[in-house]
């Protein structure tokens, strides 16, 4: 499968070190003077970005949650910050901003704020890595989330205690900050933790991190960001995960409770209404084709515990009948569609991981070829108004059976979204489409019930919301 990008669409990529801005200098002279600075995206509406230094990009592609590290000469640069639009284009999201780097002291140039909001803007962290017990663990800890101060109705209350200490929090919290304010450093003990989040004087907790081990002599930058996984939209969802950034690694910790989504697609056109078990208890019943539970549209998942659960697919009422089973190995606060397809006689399922983060400059985009009637296709978002494929490029080529496009950012607007076939014939469509900024849509292709044709389940903001 290939990608023309003929129309408006970037896919970010990995984060990737363009330049270590080392200064310039002759095999004769000295070697500069170096420091060292980590540069964080934390902005959750934001697509992936160029962070630049002096006019030259120096990270191409780093996206929300990434870290990477420079090692530039000590000195004044000029750092921009570029966001990655659909076509390639860039807009400045930060700076042009001066910053002075200092010999002896690390730096965590972290972007944050809301596109969307307008509030875009760096925080920068001096940190001379002075600890007094090398085997502690030294912590800093940087509230970057504007989503939380708007739930929390201002500053937050954290609590840093032992897990082996229970449930009850302690009389007074380990420190009450707000939105852009930082903690630190601290050291504290070697131990395994739990970080607890409440409003200013309060005791309701609205984010729970469980059981977190924290290893002698780490030295870690944590940040509490907008909580941007499944089932955030749960009525009891927290709204911050923690980022926990060691060098250029960043683990995420969500709340221990949000718990994995799961939904289902009946994508098979001749078989009967089917049940969906997990761990052996029927988790959606009498699911027909083509339908999906508990809801298609966006974040409209089913919570299931986190870890391997085994996944059956039976006709309605005989469970004892086993069409499909899978181990699935499911992962906190991670989307999944189970999508049951081909025809009953080879009935398999397709796992797909889902992303429910809006992006504030972009519709996102993504096409799963789910009919057995077709062979490779080919993907048309055409302009307004137009229907003929053979004035434009597809966007997407030779799209095998099973396959997914993955995510793709694509300008906002009303496009006819046309599948054709090797020889140009079109098997779905021209269908209209009017893909909003901020929106994430998946439309798979399906057979049709009478096998004599294809057609196409839309999900996620493609449908209203439940």
């Amino acid at each position: 499968m290939t990608s023309k990008y003929a129309l408006p669409i970037v896919v970010a990529g990995s984060i990737v070190l363009a330049g270590c801005f080392d200064g310039s200098s002759s095999s004769s002279d000295p070697a500069p003077v170096t420091t060292q600075v980590r540069v964080i995206h934390g902005v959750s509406d934001a697509p992936a970005v160029n962070v630049g230094i002096d006019g030259d990009i120096a990270i191409a592609g780093a996206d929300f949650k990434q870290a990477a590290i420079l090692d530039p000469a000590v000195g004044s640069y000029s750092v921009t910050v570029d966001g990655l639009l659909p076509g390639g284009a860039t807009t400045t999201v930060i700076g042009p901003a001066d910053l002075t780097f200092e010999e002896g002291i690390r730096y965590d140039v972290i972007a944050s704020g809301s596109v969307g909001a307008g509030t875009v803007a760096p925080i920068v962290l001096a940190d001379d890595g002075e600890r007094t017990d090398p085997d502690s663990v030294r912590l800093r800890v940087v509230h970057l989330s504007p989503d939380a101060d708007q739930a929390a109705s201002g500053p937050v209350d954290v609590y840093l205690t032992l897990a082996a200490d229970g449930n009850a929090l302690p009389a007074e919290p380990s420190f009450t900050f707000s939105f852009g304010e930082d903690v630190g450093p601290l050291e504290v003990g070697a131990d395994t933790y739990r970080v607890r989040v409440t409003p200013e004087n309060s005791d309701t907790v609205v984010y729970d991190s469980g059981e977190v081990p924290l290893p002698s002599g780490a030295d870690l930058l944590i940040g509490a960001v907008d909580n941007t996984g499944a089932n955030r939209t749960h009525m009891d969802a927290s709204p911050v995960s923690l980022i926990v950034a060691n060098g250029a690694d960043v683990t995420e910790l969500f709340d221990v409770e949000q718990q994995a989504g799961v939904r289902a697609v009946h994508n098979s056109a001749d078989a009967p209404n089917v049940d969906v078990l997990v761990d052996n208890s029927v988790a959606f019943a009498n699911l027909a084709f083509p339908d999906v539970v508990p809801g298609a549209s966006l974040d409209a998942y089913a919570k299931v515990p986190a870890g391997t659960r085994n996944v059956k697919v039976t006709p309605a009422g005989n469970n004892s009948d086993v069409r499909i089973e899978a181990d699935l190995d499911l992962v906190n606060a991670q989307g999944y569609t189970v999508v049951a397809l081909n025809l009953l006689a080879d009935i398999e399922a397709l796992v797909l991981e889902d992303s429910v983060r809006s992006i504030a400059t972009q519709a996102t985009v993504r096409v799963v070829h789910g009919s057995t009637l077709a062979g490779p296709v080919n993907v048309y978002l055409l302009p307004e108004g137009e229907t003929n494929v053979n004035v434009a490029q597809p966007v997407l080529t030779d799209v095998p059976f099973k396959a997914n496009s993955g995510y793709l950012a694509v300008t906002p607007g009303i496009y006819n979204l046309v599948v054709t076939d090797d020889s140009g014939n079109a098997a779905i469509g021209p269908a209209e489409v009017n893909l909003q900024v901020g929106g994430i849509y998946t439309a798979i292709a399906r057979d049709t019930q009478a096998l004599d044709g294809a057609d196409l389940i839309l999900l996620d903001d493609f449908v209203l919301g439940n």
